[in-house]
């Protein structure tokens, strides 16, 4: 059957058998071993394997320790943890040799020692080495078992490193070398595999992008002639497209200030090299003047990510414009995009309350993201009819209709009048109201 998951397999070399047995339960994963007695290699291995494989998979936490700066973020990790049957085992194999009354342990936690005791009606005490275990502690791991030993004559060591169990034995104590078992290393291969098609998955979803032009009307009041003005649209456009394309997505026009595109996650993180860089924005804003801004939505269907990316268009209109946000699945906010220390917060509820409000009752949730975006801009809670004409770039009559609407559903109410000159009529002032359950 043909192998559906590379995966790179690095440890040591008495471990190959056993992975090989355990491997080939897994049709459909083809490993490649990577395997030496010098743990440093784990290293080099990583290096090489990591554009060559879907995922790595180490023999322990150790080496998967020591490789972990050479580690690309793109790529999936695992290693197979020291608990279940390898601790089993090991007391047993410990049973068999002396009759202890506690145990010196080293690299395993305890929460599995306490397990293990309960599952087996043990009553030894034990002391268990709580630093990190790593190479460059053996001295001290191996002088803490001794000191227990000291302490303690009917005590023995369960260690997690080879090194350590050969300083013991040579020193005559008693000592069980703590290896995984075939089971926790087949139990380690079927949560890798399960981690790894959820992150295929995740890779695979689809997600929604808006684009906004920020000052296309201011641009097109300047002293430009109309085929100067067609010249940039066209300009505009045609970035805007191979931008999509770069993404292997599809783009279409909402209006002549808003785009929506859509494209895989994985692809949209490749090309942002993981949510760090997205060089439309300075592009258009250098070459033309144009200035975006843009809302990325995930979700686990079309219409969640479509939602999201409408409040992360909000989120980024409301930061200044020229940036992206991106809206994740679990309604958190992430942005801006090309900022060196970007910001992750929870999204708010009331926008997003305000919007399925609108939504329910027919209107548009798009006028209503406007609206909130001019609040925003203008750092106060109010507004006019003639204001939300030029937002929405409708006539006076318009607005003044829509206003009806949302105070007819107490979306919006009057909070006074503002008088523009001697001879014009006074104008009502509006503020959003909250929602329901900010108002609770």
């Amino acid at each position: 059957m043909k192998a559906h998951l590379k995966v790179g397999v690095i440890g040591p070399l008495w471990i190959y058998d056993t992975l090989v047995r355990c491997f080939g339960l897994f049709p459909t994963i083809q490993p490649i071993f990577r395997l030496s007695d010098e743990i440093e290699n784990a290293k080099k291995f990583t290096v090489e394997l990591e554009d060559k494989v879907d995922c790595l998979f180490y023999s322990g936490r150790i080496p998967y320790l020591l490789a972990k700066e050479k580690v690309s973020v793109e790529i999936p990790t695992f290693y197979i943890p020291l608990k279940g049957a390898g601790l089993y085992q090991s007391l047993y194999k410990l049973k068999s040799n002396m009759n202890f009354t506690q145990i010196s342990f080293d690299g395993i936690q305890n929460d599995y020692i306490e397990i293990v005791k309960k599952n087996l009606e043990e009553t030894f005490s034990y002391d268990n080495y709580s630093d990190l275990v790593s190479l460059d502690n053996i001295e001290d791991i191996v002088n803490f078992h001794m000191e227990n030993v000291e302490k303690n004559s009917g005590t023995a060591v369960i260690t997690s490193l080879r090194l350590v169990s050969e300083r013991l034995t040579s020193n005559n104590i008693v000592n069980e070398w703590l290896k995984p078992s075939e089971e926790d290393i087949i139990v380690a291969i079927e949560r890798m595999l399960l981690g790894t098609t959820q992150r295929k998955q995740k890779e695979m979803q689809i997600i929604v992008g808006r684009i906004c032009i920020e000052n296309l009307t201011m641009l097109a009041s300047e002293f430009m002639t109309e085929q100067q003005i067609q010249k940039r649209n066209h300009t505009t456009y045609r970035m805007l497209l191979h931008f999509a394309e770069q993404m292997s997505g599809y783009l279409t026009a909402l209006s002549s200030t808003e785009y929506l595109f859509v494209t895989s996650r994985g692809i949209f993180e490749r090309v942002t090299e993981g949510y760090k860089v997205l060089p439309i924005l300075d592009e258009l804003k250098k070459k033309i003047g144009v200035t975006l801004s843009i809302g990325v939505g995930f979700g686990f269907s079309a219409l969640e990510a479509g939602s999201h990316a409408r409040v992360a268009l909000m989120q980024a209109q409301e930061n200044g414009g020229n940036s992206c946000y991106i809206v994740n699945e679990d309604k958190s906010v992430f942005g801006p995009i090309n900022l060196i220390a970007p910001m992750k917060y929870p999204l708010t509820v009331t926008d997003q309350l305000l919007i399925q409000q609108s939504e329910a009752v027919g209107l548009n949730a798009a006028n209503i993201e406007k609206t909130m975006a001019l609040i925003r801009r203008k750092k106060k809670n109010e507004f006019t009819a003639h204001e939300l004409a030029s937002v929405l770039g409708i006539t006076p009559r318009s607005a003044h209709r829509i206003v009806q609407s949302w105070l007819d559903i107490s979306l919006i109410e009057v909070i006074g009048t503002e008088k523009i000159s001697r001879r014009g009529r006074p104008r009502q002032v509006f503020t959003l109201l909250k929602s329901e359950e900010e108002r609770l």
